[in-house]
């Protein structure tokens, strides 16, 4: 990674995101959301029918009404693994930008991956878990975010995978 500049490793971690999670269909809307509260429904109602690769900061920002940092929280494990992708590249791209949504990302995940009774994260397969570890390594190194590093700790207790952070494992 040295000498590499930050646009080549966000186009490294762009490939990977995207090899990883692929370009599947979205999931159909009742299994995106199962809730019948109104943030739920509004994240139900924007996310119906998008691929993950359409939904961007700017998308977020501009024509979802509700909360965009809480999206995934209301999801069901079926749409946090369609639309986690989307919500890495953010976070990597545009930390600083994305405010609340990119800001607190890392910190979302570590709770996420940490509630396996819910979410069941360690299921998913190995590229995808590669793919999240480089995200979450990319925002504790680039931007010194301390969450990410929380998280590539629970990562590392749950998934039992040694991770890499600056030159030593977690």
């Amino acid at each position: 990674m040295q000498g590499e500049t930050i646009s080549s490793r966000l186009f490294s971690i762009r490939r990977e995101v995207k090899a990883a999670f692929g370009k599947a269909e979205p999931p159909e809307a009742d299994r995106i959301v199962k809730s019948q509260y109104p943030e739920p429904l509004q994240i139900r109602d924007y996310f119906a029918g998008k691929n993950w690769w359409d939904i961007t900061l700017q998308g977020l920002f501009g024509d979802y009404v509700g909360d965009a940092s809480a999206c995934l929280t209301f999801m069901t494990p079926i749409g946090v693994e369609y639309y986690l992708p989307a919500y890495l590249l953010m976070a990597a791209e545009f930390y600083y930008e994305g405010g609340v949504v990119t800001e607190d990302f890392a910190y979302g995940l570590k709770r996420t991956v940490m509630r396996e009774d819910l979410y069941g994260m360690s299921l998913y397969g190995g590229e995808k878990k590669k793919a999240i570890v480089v995200v979450v390594g990319f925002l504790w190194n680039e931007y010194g975010d301390e969450e990410a590093l929380e998280a590539m700790r629970v990562i590392a207790l749950r998934w039992g995978e040694g991770v890499e952070v600056a030159g030593g494992k977690v």
